[in-house]
């Protein structure tokens, strides 16, 4: 009877690893499909943060300048929890309109990272693209 109990609890302790390591396929720093923008997304026990750390300002049509913001280092994507299938889900906040909003992340098949943030069901929300600039 303890023999299946340990070997009970070793495959449990398996799963939830192995959980853990897929969830961990969002970590590293992303950029926003408009390129304004870049978010470092990191683990914090079992949920996942997405921290503003570099962003861009455009003056006039021709130069375009990084500028220190008050936003910089704020988490803009908040208690991402891994669901399974490539798949997290969370609250981002806009800076731009101050209002935060519920959100999915998906990995995509080509290593981009599908974004939808929408209030009440998913079908009302809007959809970015990020590309991976590195892993952490």
């Amino acid at each position: 009877m303890l023999l299946l109990t340990l070997t009970a609890l070793a495959g449990k302790t398996q799963t939830t690893t192995t959980t853990n390591q897929s969830g961990d396929t969002i970590i590293g720093t992303w950029q926003t499909d408009d390129q304004k923008a870049r978010i470092t997304i990191s683990r914090q026990d079992s949920l996942y943060y997405g921290r503003l750390s570099n962003a861009s300002v455009n003056i006039g049509q021709t130069a375009k300048v990084n500028l220190p913001t008050g936003f910089l280092g704020i988490n803009i994507l908040r208690d991402f929890k891994f669901s399974g299938d490539n798949r997290w889900d969370g609250t981002i906040y806009d800076p731009k309109s101050k209002k935060t909003y519920q959100c999915y992340l998906k990995m995509n098949d080509d290593g981009t990272l599908k974004v939808r943030g929408y209030k009440g069901i998913s079908l009302f929300g809007k959809s970015q693209v990020w590309t991976r600039m590195q892993l952490l």
